[in-house]
């Protein structure tokens, strides 16, 4: 799927394409010295804070387009409870776990071009071994929520994207 860029007026190619978040927030706000007591993988982060044992899975946030059979993702990080972290992790690789959950946890990633993500309500649904969870937001008011709920506009979403393209590339210059 091609977006004409509101910024550079060229089209960008995003079929396919998700941005995701390498951490959760939280673990960029840790300490070294917290991080080096902690856990980080592409697919589960355990973060050990002064505050105790704080646990995220990542996940995708599928945004539909308006007017198409596509979606937007966001490959985002929920924070678990430690019972709900335990039965996923316990079930990673069991073919049955498509039939547990959903999990309540909290978004803990900071989605650019929205009013505050962080800490908005989750439900986190399991789906088939070797494909990540995804993420259903809390109906709320919230923008994000409406996106998710409702669906983004083309145009809406070519804004985003081209915000996000063009300040991955000044934040990845020489």
């Amino acid at each position: 799927m091609n977006l004409k860029c509101a910024i550079c007026g060229e089209e960008h190619d995003v079929a396919d394409f998700a941005w995701h978040f390498r951490e959760p927030l939280p673990w960029l706000l840790a300490s070294d010295a917290e991080r080096a007591h902690s856990a980080m993988t592409e697919e589960q982060c355990e973060l050990v804070t002064h505050e105790g044992m704080h646990l995220f899975i990542h996940a995708l946030l599928h945004i539909p387009i308006k007017g198409s059979d596509e979606v937007f993702t966001w490959g985002v990080w929920c924070s678990l409870s430690e019972k709900s972290y335990s039965e996923v992790s316990d079930n990673w690789e069991n073919s049955e776990r498509v039939g547990l959950g959903p999990y309540f946890g909290w978004l803990c990633s900071k989605i650019p071009e929205y009013p505050d993500t962080m800490y908005l309500k989750t439900h986190v649904h399991q789906r088939e071994v070797g494909l990540r969870p995804t993420v259903e937001l809390e109906q709320t008011m919230h923008p994000l929520a409406i996106h998710q709920r409702e669906g983004i506009e083309r145009a809406e979403l070519s804004r985003i994207v081209s915000v996000l393209f063009h300040d991955y590339e000044k934040q990845n210059r020489g």
